[in-house]
């Protein structure tokens, strides 16, 4: 889950395009004068070698290898570093790059899933999956999964089948997989459960608390995956889209993200980690018809509503995280249709949407949105993010742009060598 901090505040009005630093506003220039940037600020982005974690107002690298992963409230990091004799895991604090827990690896394993806490880490041999689709992986009949806990193997799972760790359930006990149909050839999926004790699958939950009879869990389909972990509700929100490759709207495959419902291409996969509980809301269209890259999915701060973004319809899905529902769909304008999607929600009611070079912030009201404001930037954004005292973190190419968002100031450059994304802002305050 992505932690949303700032109180954000926007001055009415509209005028004439002004330019303002490294980022241009569309509307009146607020009043207010611009907030400092705070130094010590920790950066969180993905580069071609891993998670790499940037103090903001230095530039430095803080962790001595790239990791893999973040816990959800990203308060540690872990991922293998090679060593002497071959690999080992190791968890680190991101403020510091000091090493929390670690141990040795009898096997060349991928670290694919953190638990909440940092405690236990899912590792298995490298899927040949890409960077586009890590999820996805090569044909295979079995599977060997590693789940370390604090940085020593505790247990070791040979599996049948094509697996991929998803999920720990809060205490650790449970691991969520996605078992990949047919394993030799995969072309679908389901979620299932393994009690680690045991290594014994187990069975999910219905929405009404009822065990799925083995073999009949639900067999879906799905591209640009992206997820937000809710730790107050325990639940883990799975953006799927059924979307081939290269293929335009009017080229879609004739059945959908599930036998069940071949009209439905973009859907959100609930899982509720304590429970088992698995669910799918289903998204109407145009949800699914533009590229995985055009959609993205997020929270309020209080994770009360989650918010499905489609930058190539201009379409938004309000989705009620407590009853699992369709809210409603509303509209807004003004993005880039040709860019990737990201967004970031305010604690004053607001999103703000990144897609190409272009940001746009809505109102958001029950099942409404208003758009107030749009900034253009230089070069495509390359992932958003939220500091304290009203400051959005723009990913650009090779570094990280700071501005202040009541004025589009700019504050501070970063340097980022080999940017992919900015994934997360950790406040030096906090």
């Amino acid at each position: 889950m992505t932690t949303r901090r700032a109180l954000l505040s926007w001055a009415g009005g509209a005028a004439g395009l002004a330019v303002l630093g490294g980022c241009r506003l569309r509307g009146r220039e607020a009043g207010s004068p611009a907030a400092p940037a705070s130094p010590g600020d920790v950066l969180f982005v993905t580069t071609s070698s891993g998670l790499a974690v940037v103090d903001a107002a230095t530039g430095e690298r803080i962790l001595p290898a790239p990791a893999a992963l973040a816990t959800a409230e990203w308060h540690l990091v872990t991922g293998t570093e090679p060593t002497a004799a071959g690999l080992r895991l190791v968890t680190r604090d991101p403020r510091t790059g000091q090493a929390v827990s670690e141990g040795p690896l009898r096997d060349r394993l991928e670290a694919r899933v953190i638990s909440p806490d940092g405690r236990f880490v899912a590792l298995t041999r490298p899927a040949g999956g890409t960077p586009a689709a890590p999820y996805r992986p090569v044909g295979r009949e079995r599977t060997t999964v590693v789940v370390a806990e604090s940085g020593r193997e505790r247990h070791r799972l040979d599996l049948p089948g094509n697996i991929e760790p998803e999920a720990f359930s809060p205490d650790g006990a449970v691991l969520y997989v996605l078992d990949y149909l047919p394993p030799a050839r995969p072309d679908r999926y389901r979620v299932r459960a393994i009690e680690l004790a045991t290594g014994q699958f187990r069975p999910l939950l219905t929405r009404q608390k009822t065990p799925v009879p083995a073999g009949a869990e639900e067999e879906m389909r799905g591209d640009g995956r992206q997820a937000v972990y809710d730790a107050t509700r325990k639940m883990l929100f799975t953006l799927y889209t059924h979307q081939p490759d290269h293929e335009h709207t009017r080229d879609l495959l004739a059945g959908g993200a599930r036998a069940d419902a071949p009209q439905v291409h973009a859907f959100v996969h609930t899982l509720q980690l304590d429970s088992g509980m698995a669910y799918c809301i289903d998204l109407p269209a145009p949800f699914g018809h533009a590229a995985p890259t055009a959609h993205t999915i997020v929270a309020q701060p209080d994770g009360a509503r989650l918010y499905v973004v489609d930058v190539g319809s201009g379409s938004l899905a309000h989705i009620d995280s407590d009853q699992l529902t369709m809210a409603g769909v509303s509209r807004f304008s003004g993005a880039d249709t040709a860019g990737e999607a990201f967004a970031v929600t305010t604690m004053d009611g607001r999103l703000v949407v990144a897609a190409g070079t272009l940001i746009t912030s809505l109102s958001l009201g029950h099942q409404s949105t208003v758009a107030e404001r749009e900034w253009t930037l230089s070069a495509p954004a390359r992932g958003l993010a939220l500091g304290d005292h009203g400051r959005l973190y723009i990913g650009q190419p090779d570094e990280v742009l700071a501005c202040d968002l009541a004025t589009a100031r700019e504050l501070a450059r970063t340097p980022v060598a080999d940017l992919v994304a900015l994934r997360h802002v950790m406040p030096a305050t906090r």
